[in-house]
């Protein structure tokens, strides 16, 4: 050991709690930010002519000097190829020991996760989380396989209550859901373009996920896009081989993003004028870009994150704009010619508060990393820091600090050991299990209606397809131990049966009321049959407590849920099995039973015959129209009204108790009053006309 070291160990003193918090507060406190303004800011259009250069392909960027001082750079430069000569084994220890604030994974898959919550949380966090809402919070997680942000983002919001667009590279930058411990995987799916192999830099598969994000956010976008991934690189030339990457980023970031939404874009060097330029096409889409380095990024890289907020409402010129620098990246990306800037310097010189955002962004970064640089040369030569660092408190009070959880891993196998009864048990106890052995009350003749319903405002109703079990098409009551384990409660058996025709997804933990649906995609003149699982009511929703809450509010959580679940049936080219749809019944008011019928369509099927259809969304921009068959209207209990008027809320137990079945055995039952009607009502069966009547008189004396 030599004496400088020995000197250095000596007079180490160690970090406090206290002072772990100061030194990352004070490291990340200073980054750099810049406000939109539409008074001030120049609003140049967008030009190729003059903002476009081409040019010989960069092979440095030592010269690169228009947005940082030439000898920081220049530094920079020299210091990271010395480490390029020396052990790399010895280079990887160092970078361990030289940051204190290296923060192990944890609960979490990766570090990935970890460095987004660091950012989540310099940020107040108001980045990936949207808080109590109906709605559900979308996201987007670019290049990030295995998938640890897209796991942070998911647990954050407890699971299921965000819904994640993965895409990435297949290979090393696949996503692996299946691997989240603390996320639910089954509200996050992977994407890998039109052409099934995600080269996130192939014009197709970057239009195709943009559409395909836009098709399931009802055409309005995300409300947040990451990304930490990034290529590994020995030389000075990451900026340069990262350049397409860096380009994409941006371009989803102002393509697949709904205004208000926000961007955490993982990025590194940002000298040359490509780089700059696709900053400053944000700065004129988001109201607010920030530069900030975390304190458990590595101080001797050029990690930094470009944070985008609230992104502006109006039309996106920069995206078509982008989408076509892409396209030509990737017509001529073995050619000795290339894009050099795609903003003209000039512009970007010449408006003051972005030029300077910039640079002093750049010089300040450089600093930094200089600093960490000659501390990791330091470290590599045998010289110790002069602070003794206590891994696992710098771990608990850094944790504590961005609010993560120090439970321990969650095993995905959990659930599995339980047989499928025990389980139930243990989701929803017993008391509840018995009322799942009941049926349906079948509706059946005309004058039982007001001794049935009694007030018709108490009650609500939703056509349905199953009125009898058969096949593959069956209402019951269904239960999730999660990956794929999905069961239909048998009651002529009194036991749980696993689904294996076809494939459901629902987080475990999941007990909840439905139908196995015929939905009738339309493509042209074809007609295919695709099962789907419509929801009608829950008691546990991902582990979500939901039976004592009022019917409507069931609904929505219901709602939610099922959007967060389902997936489109394929992609289009995709070779992976996808899972049948998932859907939530729109519950309807007793009273608007005349609007309902008003409102269904006839629909004509290949062989011919014309039926009612119940119109759905198409999940596919080609199907011309999906709908299924009712062959019945399922009624339930929302409120019972007491003798002195007051109103009590039905829990789950009570609504699924009280549920009534009109099955319509005839065409004729669903005539109303004003169509022709020569057919003799047979006694034992309810028609609509017979509602019409009860319905009005009950409005009569109301």
């Amino acid at each position: 050991m030599s004496k400088k070291q020995k000197t250095s160990n000596a007079n180490a003193s160690s970090l406090t709690a206290d002072a772990i918090r100061t030194r990352t507060e004070s490291l990340e406190s200073n980054f750099r930010w810049l406000e939109f303004d539409d008074n001030s800011t120049p609003k140049p259009p967008i030009d190729p002519d003059t903002w476009l250069e081409i040019g010989p392909r960069l092979q440095t960027i030592d010269q690169e000097t228009k947005f940082c001082d030439g000898e920081i750079l220049r530094e920079v430069l020299q210091l990271r190829s010395s480490l390029d000569d020396r052990d790399q084994q010895e280079v990887r220890w160092a970078r361990n020991r030289s940051n204190p604030f290296d923060v192990k994974a944890g609960q979490f898959m990766t570090r990935a996760a970890v460095k987004i919550a660091n950012v989540d949380a310099i940020f107040g966090w108001q980045l990936c989380q949207r808080g109590e809402s109906d709605n559900l919070m979308y996201f987007v997680d670019v290049f990030g396989g295995p998938g640890g942000c897209s796991e942070y983002v998911l647990w954050r919001n407890d699971g299921w209550n965000a819904k994640g667009f993965g895409f990435s590279t297949k290979g090393d930058y696949e996503f692996h859901p299946e691997m989240f411990r603390m996320g639910a995987p089954e509200s996050f799916d992977p994407f890998y373009g039109a052409n099934d192999e995600g080269n996130i830099f192939d014009p197709e598969n970057v239009a195709s996920f943009v559409e395909y994000v836009k098709s399931q956010t009802d055409r309005l976008g995300a409300h947040l896009i990451m990304c930490d991934g990034g290529f590994f690189v020995k030389n000075n030339c990451q900026e340069i081989i990262s350049k397409q990457l860096y380009l994409c980023l941006v371009l989803l970031a102002v393509a697949v993003i709904r205004p208000g939404g926000n961007a955490i874009l993982k990025v590194f060097d940002l000298y040359t004028s490509f780089s700059v330029g696709l900053v400053y096409i944000l700065t004129k889409s988001y109201g607010k870009v920030s530069i900030v380095k975390p304190a458990s990024s590595r101080p001797a890289n050029s990690e930094r994150y470009l944070v985008c907020q609230n992104r502006l409402n109006r039309e996106s010129l920069f995206a078509r704009y982008l989408m076509s620098i892409n396209q030509v990246l990737w017509e001529n990306k073995h050619c000795d010619h290339d894009i050099i800037h795609l903003v003209s310097p000039k512009t970007m010189q010449e408006d003051t508060d972005f030029y300077n955002f910039i640079r002093n962004s750049n010089e300040d970064l450089a600093r930094k990393q200089i600093a960490g640089l000659k501390a990791l040369i330091d470290n590599v030569q045998g010289v110790r820091p002069a602070e003794k660092v206590d891994r696992q408190l710098v771990q608990d009070t850094l944790w504590r600090q961005w609010k993560l959880d120090h439970k321990s891993r969650i095993s995905p196998t959990d659930g599995f050991a339980k047989c499928a009864p025990d389980y139930a048990l243990e989701c929803v106890g017993k008391t509840t299990l018995e009322l799942f052995e009941s049926s349906d009350t079948p509706l059946c003749g005309k004058r039982l209606l007001k001794k049935t319903f009694g007030n018709p405002n108490d009650w609500f109703f939703m056509p349905v397809d199953v009125t009898a079990d058969q096949g593959r098409s069956i209402r019951t009551v269904f239960l999730s131990k999660g990956n794929g384990n999905v069961f239909c409660y048998d009651r002529e058996k009194a036991n749980w049966t696993q689904i294996k025709d076809y494939q459901v997804v629902l987080s475990p933990r999941t007990v909840l009321y439905g139908e196995i649906v015929e939905e009738i995609s339309a493509k042209g003149e074809k007609q295919k049959i695709v099962h789907a699982l419509h929801i009608i009511d829950a008691i546990l929703l991902g582990g979500q407590e939901v039976r004592g809450l009022p019917l409507d509010k069931r609904n929505i959580l219901c709602c939610k849920f099922a959007k967060a679940m389902n997936r489109p049936l394929s992609h289009q080219n995709s070779s992976s099995v996808r899972p049948i749809p998932v859907r939530c019944k729109t519950l309807l008011p007793m009273m608007e039973l005349d609007s309902f019928f008003s409102n269904v369509s006839i629909h004509e099927l290949i062989n011919g015959a014309k039926v009612i259809g119940s119109d759905l969304d198409s999940f596919d921009a080609q199907e011309s129209k999906r709908f299924y068959i009712p062959r019945g209207l399922l009624f339930v209990r929302s409120v019972q009204t007491a003798s002195k008027g007051a109103e009590k809320q039905l829990d789950f137990g009570k609504a699924f108790a009280s549920r009534i079945l009109w099955a319509w055995s005839k065409t004729s039952q669903i005539y109303s009053s004003a169509q022709r009607f020569d057919v003799a009502k047979e006694p034992n069966l309810v028609y609509r006309q017979d509602f019409d009547e009860f319905i009005e008189k009950c409005g009569d004396k109301k």
